[in-house]
């Protein structure tokens, strides 16, 4: 079992160099998009390891984070 996730973890971490170099965006921008995806990503693993549900604090600091990436990775200067 532990070498399944081992080989899982492998897997997504050369899908997401591979996926990042081929990007046609700017890193800058794509540093955005990253941020709000391991907030989102730390969430869920949160909650399937510690079933712990986000508190509104987390959700407000969140919301913030994703806006922010949001903002970073779309808007056309």
């Amino acid at each position: 079992m532990r070498t399944c996730i081992m080989c899982f973890g492998a897997a997504l971490l050369f899908a997401y160099g591979f996926a990042i170099n081929l990007a046609p965006v700017e890193f800058g921008q794509v540093v955005g998009l990253y941020i709000a995806t391991l907030f989102l990503v730390w969430q869920v693993i949160n909650f399937i390891a510690f079933q712990t549900l986000p508190t509104l604090p987390i959700i407000a600091g969140g919301l913030f984070v994703i806006t922010g990436g949001m903002i970073v990775t779309f808007w056309k200067y």
